[in-house]
């Protein structure tokens, strides 16, 4: 009788055991954030924080250029570009949700154009948007933030929705010395 309850109670401690063991292995690391689409994306630690492109960031950003290439203060050295968006009206403002990309005319919201997103990846300070034949790679390049956009694959064309070189968030955009049209009548 002894034998058999040192037997039962062997057992029952090995699987007790074994089952906290499992529970340990399975446990998804804390650093893993599920994509809205596609493959988990692994974010960088905390220490790096400053340097991270958030999704979030990205959901209304509005097109800007060099003004002035010698200042150091990033709000001198980009504004608006002016032929863009005070005289052709050319420019694309970019919203990205966890589905499309959208790009809207600067001057006019009711000419826009959607992008399906295929997937996303964030690596530190870019993130990788990849549609059906384009990808759009975000690079912050400034802590204000600045985007630099660059876009591999097939041109994206489309009529007075011209894509800038970098962006800024829109609600950040007063703070450029240039952000404005001024009195510019064009």
């Amino acid at each position: 009788m002894k034998t058999e309850l040192r037997l039962i109670t062997t057992l029952i401690a090995f699987v007790f055991l074994g089952c906290n063991k499992n529970q340990e292995t399975n446990k998804v690391p804390e650093n893993i954030n599920f994509p809205i689409i596609g493959k988990p994306i692994i974010q960088p630690t905390k220490k790096n924080e400053n340097k991270i492109v958030n999704i979030e960031q990205l959901k209304q950003i509005v097109p800007i250029d060099t003004v002035n290439t010698k200042s150091t203060n990033v709000y001198e050295k980009y504004g608006i570009e002016f032929t863009g968006n005070c005289y052709a009206c050319d420019l694309a403002e970019i919203s990205i949700t966890e589905k499309t990309i959208k790009l809207t005319n600067i001057c006019d919201e009711k000419e826009n154009k959607n992008i399906e997103i295929i997937e996303i990846v964030n690596n530190k300070d870019k993130i990788n948007i990849k549609t059906k034949h384009s990808n759009f790679i975000f690079s912050k390049i400034d802590t204000a933030p600045i985007y630099e956009l660059q876009i591999i694959g097939e041109n994206i064309e489309f009529k007075n929705l011209r894509i800038s070189k970098y962006y800024t968030l829109k609600k950040i955009l007063n703070k450029f010395k240039e952000h404005d049209c001024g009195d510019f009548q064009g």
